[in-house]
């Protein structure tokens, strides 16, 4: 009994600790460059920024909410599921498995992306969030309600937490291989 209260203790203390983001205002980012063509930055106005070795991932910053996109050409997404309403227990079951399993790559590809791409606006241990995912990925259920109203959303929300100085963070994805992240 003791190690199984050892164990569950562990578990409490380890998913307890919520990553930092770090950015503040006037903050440059080291990978990326202002879109060219553009005037400097002005306050209390949006700033698109592209990746220096790869402009399929950009920022946009707005104050202190930030919004990353990266567009990677996706050759098998995941077509949505028709007539899940009629469809076995075990059909759909396999069905939501198959997203998961889809979505956990996902977000594995989007922590990399967009956290080691801007290391100085993250205090996230990725390994940390690569073996906690299940628990902050879309549920079963939100896949089983999604597939029930027969209409493809435009974003599937993947993952959202709450960051240590308070804010927001949405992971989402159109399952065509656009991976959006943004932070309030």
């Amino acid at each position: 009994m003791p190690f199984f209260l050892l164990l569950i203790l562990c578990q409490f203390s380890f998913s307890a600790e919520s990553p930092k983001f770090i950015f503040k205002e006037g903050t440059s980012f080291a990978g990326f460059d202002l879109q060219q063509g553009r005037q400097p930055c002005k306050k209390n106005s949006p700033c698109l920024f592209f990746h220096k070795d790869n402009d399929n991932l950009r920022l946009i910053a707005n104050g202190k909410n930030i919004r990353m996109a990266f567009r990677s050409e996706d050759r098998e997404p995941m077509p949505f599921p028709r007539n899940f309403r009629i469809m076995s227990f075990q059909e759909k079951a396999e069905v939501v498995e198959n997203y998961r399993a889809f979505f956990k790559s996902e977000f594995a590809v989007m922590l990399q992306t967009f956290v080691y791409s801007v290391p100085e606006l993250f205090d996230w241990d990725v390994e940390k969030f690569k073996a906690m995912q299940n628990s902050l990925l879309i549920s079963e259920k939100e896949l089983d309600e999604i597939f029930s109203g027969d209409r493809p959303p435009k974003f599937y929300t993947i993952a959202k937490f709450k960051c240590t100085g308070g804010e927001n963070v949405v992971f989402e994805s159109d399952a065509s291989g656009n991976f959006f992240m943004e932070i309030e």
